[in-house]
């Protein structure tokens, strides 16, 4: 099979400057010769000096050098993609030496490149195999290299292994798809000595059939990686979806088992908001390898003064938590103090860094490269902010009991004084039996301005006949307005005909009618819930899939739970794994407006406290409102209020801006033309278009493209205010490193062996490369035989120069010009 031929340039001057010379040169030669031919009747005026400037470009042109390539396949080529980890983990040498070394990323771009006197894995498969050479990390994994392509593979191997997470199911799942979409679309070749032709449907069917198998058993991907996952669904999963359809995965352990020796921060536990007049609590997650009993110092900092500082000598290797607090009343006052004269901030962001410090050398006079070599410094540090809430967060809880889940859940939040709860007890049983509606405490909100002081909801089995549809409609509009909704579902039965008739279109399930309280099971988050921030129970363990789903395995089981269906467009995070393999949702979510609704199947969360207290229970639902809620305005002057969905964001996030617009006189204005403008160091780097979101409250809102690295402050410009007069700006941080990636670097070997034996592959360590690939080469029965044309120096070349000066003398000649 003869594939598309190509031109290639082998001269020392690029081909574009060549070229443009021979264009120019051709250009010259026609003028010049035009003042001959001129006064010639048409066509020798002007095709004479058109064949005289195309012999001379031709000439010219011969210092481009261009060859014609010429690729041709015989038989079936086997098809290899070698995927290289590029993330931080793979900057490491594995050596405590004192002379530098390779690191993991360079070892593994050499094996495929060689050396001068050792040829590369591509040198020698390129002849006989299809390859491509990806790089993967956090994202979308990046094609490097390709058979075929005019660019050297030395040239496309120059990677950074700077990627802050390893996401090694994506290298995994890009390129089975591929390979599936090329055997369902036919574009997978037979050999071209196979014989092709049959009568039969069914010889036809089998032909292909044996055709598709042919083509998955020789495909390969060999993903090379010291084995850390840290980010995205299971690897193994990936693999084993693959591994008998498309491709076999074959994966190569690059590094040592043995983790090197290295202090420093792996993680910082602390919670997203605070009160400005309270403690930030939070946990150091201090890491440590091959330096046990040294003295290492702690502090954070903000704005480069110390706020706390311990010492520690930690004698365990892994991880030690190192508990922190102090207040930070003093730190917003200081920062409300520089705030710009007529701007109000319902939250001032602290922008902490906390930092590890070594022990001095007369402390620990073993301090050498040797013995206790930090080889990765970039983890001595981690900054990360707070948002200090000047505001009081408001909670209304709606109940029609006392149960355990509404007592715990008020007791936590009213002993918070970030939050200022209001509890609705009605019905039969309490000391309401019929609701009460106003604006005051221990009343269902009347009118829209008494429901939308709170910022969430929580739901609870309220009697279904004392729901009016001035409620229902008071529900919807706070929560289609970005408030949030927490419906906790009970063994009582009180919710489902609420939700079947009134609130179908705001709760985001549906009740089975021959089903109702079952029995319940294991707790397993799944889909969006496996990488939400909100479903890590304890992030300490990390953010690795397999530990998340194995905290929720270990979780109290509810006793019961509502039989549900989640509704079109609706999303499962997590779900109740019953005996057997049934399943039934427990947690349901889904976006209603601006705002979000969750759904709990049961009301036994209570249960987590045992022997924990809040350990669990406490942070759990401080994240579920976190993330049901949007974060209030941030910032206001006496035009506009703005805010952000978060303050810090992962590169290539987008942000969701917010604004609030008012008129002089202080009533809403729905009419404006208003822009969100990005600036990084005095300078606007983007404009975003806001979409009117609310007429009647002046509020619109849009989202940012991808962002990228840095820090940036958000202003606001709208039509009809002078720049000065909007004056409201709050700050937002991109890409900020967590460290992550470096928490372990030690390769994991039993990782890359599951994935391989889900894959189909086999597992090899980089000292065993060789091994690697006498395995490869069997994948491919073709060959590839590629050959060259120096068309520059080829005859064809020198006839055709020759052709157009013969066709001139020619036409000169029987123009009257000889």
């Amino acid at each position: 099979m003869d594939l598309f031929p190509t031109i290639r340039f082998a001269g020392e001057m690029p081909a574009g400057v060549v070229l443009a010379i021979a264009l120019a040169a051709a250009f010259a030669v026609m003028w010049y010769y035009v003042r001959e031919t001129r006064t010639l009747a048409t066509p020798y005026s002007y095709l004479l000096p058109a064949l005289r400037g195309a012999a001379v470009a031709l000439v010219i042109f011969i210092l481009a050098g261009p060859v014609w390539h010429r690729r041709q396949v015989i038989g079936t080529l086997g098809k290899v993609t070698f995927a290289i980890d590029a993330s931080a983990s793979m900057s490491v040498t594995d050596s405590t030496n004192f002379e530098p070394s390779e690191s993991r990323l360079r070892r593994a771009t050499r094996l495929l490149e060689g050396t001068p006197e050792n040829p590369g894995w591509v040198p020698q498969l390129s002849e006989t195999h299809e390859i491509d050479v990806i790089a993967y990390s956090s994202g979308t994994p990046v094609r490097l290299w390709s058979s075929g392509d005019e660019e050297s593979l030395t040239a496309s191997l120059h990677l950074i292994a700077d990627g802050n997470r390893s996401n090694l199911a994506s290298a995994i799942t890009s390129m089975a798809t591929e390979v599936n979409s090329e055997v369902l679309s036919g574009d997978a070749k037979p050999s071209a000595n196979a014989e092709s032709d049959h009568d039969s449907s069914d010889e036809s069917e089998t032909a292909n059939a044996a055709e598709n198998s042919q083509t998955q058993t020789r495909s390969a991907l060999v993903i090379m990686t010291e084995g850390r996952h840290n980010l995205g669904p299971s690897p193994v999963d990936a693999a084993r979806r693959v591994g008998s359809t498309a491709m076999q995965v074959v994966t190569l352990g690059i590094g040592s088992e043995d983790e090197p020796s290295d202090i420093g921060i792996s993680q910082v536990l602390r919670p997203d908001t605070v009160a400005a007049d309270g403690k930030l609590t939070g946990k150091l997650i201090v890491k440590q390898f091959g330096m046990s009993g040294r003295p290492l110092g702690l502090r954070i900092e903000h704005r480069g003064e110390t706020v706390w500082q311990q010492r520690i000598a930690p004698d365990v290797e892994g991880d030690t938590e190192v508990p922190f607090d102090f207040d930070v009343e003093p730190l917003v006052k200081a920062l409300q103090n520089e705030s710009i004269r007529g701007v109000s901030r319902s939250a001032v962001v602290l922008d902490l860094r906390a930092v590890i410090d070594g022990a001095p050398e007369s402390d620990h006079p073993r301090n050498d490269l040797a013995t206790n070599q930090n080889i990765m410094t970039q983890n001595n540090s981690m900054s990360f902010r707070v948002a200090a809430s000047t505001r009081d967060r408001r909670l209304l809880i709606l109940d029609g009991s006392s149960r355990w889940e509404t007592r715990y859940l008020h007791n936590l939040f009213d002993r918070d004084p970030a939050w200022q709860v209001d509890l609705v007890l009605y019905g039969p049983g309490t000391d309401t039996a019929t609701v009460q509606r106003g604006d005051q405490a221990g009343q269902f909100p009347a009118t829209g301005e008494a429901i939308a002081k709170y910022d969430a909801i929580i739901l609870g089995e309220v009697p279904a006949e004392q729901i009016n549809s001035t409620d229902v409609m008071l529900l919807r509009q706070f929560v289609s307005r970005g408030g949030g909704l927490v419906v906790v579902d009970g063994r009582y039965d009180r919710l489902r005909p609420l939700v079947q008739t009134q609130l179908s279109d705001l709760v985001p399930v549906t009740y089975p009618n021959d089903t109702g309280v079952i029995d319940g099971g294991k707790l397993e988050p799944r889909g969006v819930g496996l990488e939400h921030p909100m479903m890590l129970l304890r992030p300490s363990a990390g953010t690795d899939i397999g530990e998340v789903v194995d905290q929720w395995n270990r979780l109290p089981e509810p006793i019961y739970v509502n039989k549900v269906e989640a509704q079109a467009g609706a999303e499962v995070w997590a779900q109740v794994r019953q005996r057997g393999d049934d399943a039934s949702p427990w947690l349901v979510t889904r976006l209603y407006g601006a705002g979000r609704v969750f759904y709990f199947a049961s009301d036994q969360t209570w249960r987590w406290r045992y022997k924990l207290a809040d350990e669990l229970h406490a942070r759990f639902w401080n994240q579920v409102l976190s993330a049901v809620m949007q974060p209030p305005y941030s910032a206001s002057d006496s035009f506009v209020a703005l805010g952000t969905d978060r303050v810090e964001y992962e590169v290539g996030d987008r942000s969701l801006i917010r604004v609030r617009l008012q008129g002089p006189s202080g009533k809403p204005l729905g009419d404006a033309t208003v822009d969100a403008l990005l600036v990084a160091e005095e300078r606007v780097v983007a404009t975003v278009p806001l979409s009117l979101e609310n007429p009647a409250r002046g509020t619109y809102q849009g989202q940012t493209p991808p962002l990228e690295q840095g820090e940036f402050e958000i202003h606001i410009r709208a039509s009809g205010f002078d720049a000065s007069a909007l004056q409201a700006t709050t700050p937002i941080w991109v890409g900020t490193p967590d460290h992550a990636e470096l928490r372990r670097v030690g390769l994991d070997k039993n990782a890359l062996v599951q994935i391989a034996q889900a894959g189909k592959g086999r597992y090899y360590h980089e000292s065993s490369a060789e091994e690697l690939l006498e395995n490869l080469k069997p994948l491919s029965s073709g060959s590839v035989i590629e050959s060259d044309v120096l068309i520059w120096q080829s005859f064809y070349w020198f006839w055709l120069v020759i052709a157009l000066l013969t066709a001139e003398w020619l036409l000169r000649k029987r123009a009257g010009l000889v």
